[in-house]
């Protein structure tokens, strides 16, 4: 029993973090100042943490460690980790600078990290409800934003929905083949006993995690959340969700590929990739808002991951994580150089806003444009690095079509990526005035460009790692 609780010291430590932060807020609220350091150390932690522990399973197979899921583990955390460095200086500009906003944060860190290691279909669930009813609250945080209550309404009502789809399909897997966890049901659709009920509640998972990753047609709530909820966050909503999810959906799909269903799944992943790029990207063409043009670019990008699950096999696993680390530091730079050039939080956030900034700040200017580049998949940038190997991937398992497709679709994105450039250096500035530049979102910012650019020049020994680590990983 010690060995198995010994297993949850990474998340005990983000719920205790986030205890000690309300009780300060509660009785020390001068404190204020210290809760972000707090909580980037109990994060830095957690990664060490996560790194010791010993690979195996624990609670009677209910959790696992292995190097697949600490791989994940560190990109959500590298995710909260620059969307917190970002938030505090979001926070003071906003006048809410609370203990909440922190606790709230490491809470769901804990439901991602639990769903990332969990091997059973009700675990995954209860992790899912806590990351869930954390990040509603966070969207909701600016509470005298009505954009942002309206975003935060919007994401709960469908979140809602959609939980209800993933504990009907587990309800309908249970019924089936007698079992929650995931290997006992993997040998059930191996022998032939995953019947009609077992299919339709394999589909509803994958729809309920389809909506967590924003894959065409689970998006809608993606555009109105990613508008009005606080810039900082979204680049953590953004990325760690859909990547915690994205395992999830990995899990599901090598448990469902067995039997005479097995044919049907690539039909199907690949169907909401392709679907995922083009919507995506289409609409993402037409956008003025830069956080609705990036909500769409997001769910072209998960369009573009989804193509390294068609075919399952050991070497799906680097360019689904690389693409992950690619897409979290990239957003979370773009994100935070949002958080920064736009001083009031609840106006709209035009693209034509840019104007002229490339030369009014330059740094961050230069940041936000490797990121976009990053997201446009334009070299030496991680984000080139990461498509590189997922459309290598289809193509090497008998998919080029599908990479064709993936290749035609990252075209169309490099024209609304490239208008933000455009706009910073080539448009006379149309906004005079001042911002205040706080010292922790620069660096938030520096990290996550300076990460883009180091991965895509000097890819060698991360991949290097992946493929001997992660590679060969169940």
């Amino acid at each position: 029993m010690m060995a198995d609780l010994h297993t949850l010291a990474p998340e005990v430590l983000l719920c205790a973090a986030g205890a000690l932060i309300l009780l300060l807020e509660a009785f020390a609220p001068r404190l204020r100042s210290s809760f972000t350091p707090l909580a980037l150390i109990a994060l830095l932690a957690t990664g060490y943490l996560a790194w010791r522990l010993p690979a195996g399973s624990s609670f009677n197979g209910q959790l696992e460690a292995s190097p697949l899921t600490f791989a994940f583990a560190e990109v959500v955390l590298i995710s909260a980790f620059l969307s917190l460095l970002a938030s505090d200086g979001y926070l003071r500009r906003a006048g809410i600078l609370a203990g909440e906003y922190h606790a709230l944060f490491l809470w769901c860190m804990v439901g991602l990290l639990l769903m990332i290691r969990a091997r059973e279909l009700l675990t995954i669930f209860v992790a899912l409800e806590l990351l869930s009813l954390c990040l509603y609250a966070l969207a909701a945080y600016h509470r005298a934003n009505d954009r942002a209550v309206e975003a935060a309404i919007k994401y709960f009502l469908m979140g809602a929905f959609v939980s209800a789809f993933i504990l009907l399909g587990i309800a309908l897997l249970y019924g089936q083949i007698g079992s929650t966890f995931l290997p006992q049901i993997a040998q059930a659709f191996a022998s032939g006993q995953g019947g009609s009920l077992a299919l339709l509640g394999t589909l509803l998972l994958i729809t309920g995690f389809g909506f967590k990753m924003s894959l065409v047609p689970f998006h809608a709530w993606s555009p109105d959340t990613y508008q009005g909820a606080p810039s900082p966050f979204v680049g953590f909503l953004s990325v760690a969700p859909k990547a915690a999810s994205a395992l999830v959906l990995i899990r599901l799909l090598d448990t469902a590929t067995g039997g005479v269903s097995a044919t049907k799944w690539p039909q199907v992943i690949a169907l909401l990739a392709v679907a995922s790029m083009l919507v995506g990207n289409l609409l993402a063409l037409v956008q003025r808002d830069i956080k609705r043009m990036l909500a769409y670019s997001g769910i072209a990008h998960m369009g573009y991951l989804l193509i390294a699950m068609v075919h399952l096999n050991a070497a799906s696993r680097p360019p689904v994580l690389v693409y992950l680390l690619a897409y979290a530091l990239m957003n979370a730079g773009a994100f935070a150089v949002i958080s920064l050039l736009y001083a009031r939080p609840g106006d709209q956030h035009s693209i034509s806003d840019l104007a002229g900034y490339g030369y009014r700040y330059p740094l961050l200017a230069g940041c936000l444009t490797v990121c976009m580049l990053s997201l446009g998949g334009i070299p030496p940038t991680a984000g080139f690095l990461g498509k590189y190997l997922v459309f290598m991937h289809a193509i090497r398992s008998g998919n080029t079509w599908l990479a064709l497709v993936g290749v035609g679709a990252s075209l169309i994105g490099v024209f609304y990526y490239l208008r933000v450039v455009y706009t910073l250096y080539m448009k006379p500035v149309t906004c005079h005035d001042e911002l205040a530049i706080d010292g922790w979102g620069r660096l938030s910012v520096i990290l996550a460009a300076g990460a883009t650019l180091i991965l895509g020049l000097l890819p060698g020994s991360l991949l290097t790692w992946l493929i001997d680590a992660v590679g060969l990983a169940s």
